[in-house]
């Protein structure tokens, strides 16, 4: 049986398919397909600082759990 092939997000902290990171014409992204589209909708309501809080809380989750 063949293992699956993926990554470790660097916001969740989850590990994913190498498809969850194919996204706008690009293929080695570090955030998931879930990941960034929470970040821009939090960009959207708030601006930049919105979404570096989102990261931040997000990795703090995983981070100290």
């Amino acid at each position: 049986m063949e293992q699956a092939k993926g990554k470790t997000c660097s916001i969740c902290g989850e590990w994913h398919n190498y498809e969850e990171f194919s996204y706008g014409n690009r293929e080695n992204r570090s955030y998931c397909l879930k990941c960034s589209r929470e970040e821009k909708r939090a960009y959207s309501s708030g601006g930049a600082e919105a979404a570096t809080a989102y990261r931040e809380n997000q990795r703090a989750k995983w981070k100290n759990a």
